[in-house]
């Protein structure tokens, strides 16, 4: 979503018998003046890495104004895997379920990691989890 000076939101639990987990996510655009629009997309069932944000939405992902990706990532129990990030980039990691160890540092439900100054990182899931992988410019 494009909000700018157009676009009225807000965000509630429609289900009385379930408890609602919402992450709300602001990032900033690139530049200021744009249409404001609205993008929604369904991410369900994801196996391994699903793009979700991009600037030039690629492999299906929503669009962003901005030099950053989002990533969806369900790791398996006790799965180990990598990133590699271009140098001088920010990386956001948040644990939305398990437990993921990433180089050397361990994260559980809920956590945020955030990282500088390392191109490779190294994760080990200790249970099935999943995660927000956020690869941003430099600020």
């Amino acid at each position: 979503m494009s909000a700018g000076t157009g676009i009225r939101h807000s965000e509630y639990n429609p289900n009385r018998e379930r408890q609602l987990h919402l992450y709300q996510i602001w990032i900033s655009p690139d530049k200021t003046g744009l249409t404001p629009r609205y993008e929604q997309r369904r991410f369900d069932n994801v196996q391994g890495r699903q793009l979700v944000l991009s600037p030039d939405a690629r492999d299906g992902s929503l669009t962003v104004f901005q030099d950053m990706t989002l990533w969806r990532w369900v790791l398996k129990d006790h799965e180990a895997t990598e990133y590699v990030a271009e140098k001088g980039r920010y990386i956001w990691i948040q644990v939305i379920r398990g437990e993921v160890t990433v180089n050397g540092v361990k994260a559980t439900t809920s956590d945020g990691l955030a990282i500088r100054d390392e191109i490779n990182l190294q994760f080990n899931s200790s249970n099935d989890s999943e995660i927000l992988l956020f690869d941003l410019p430099p600020a």
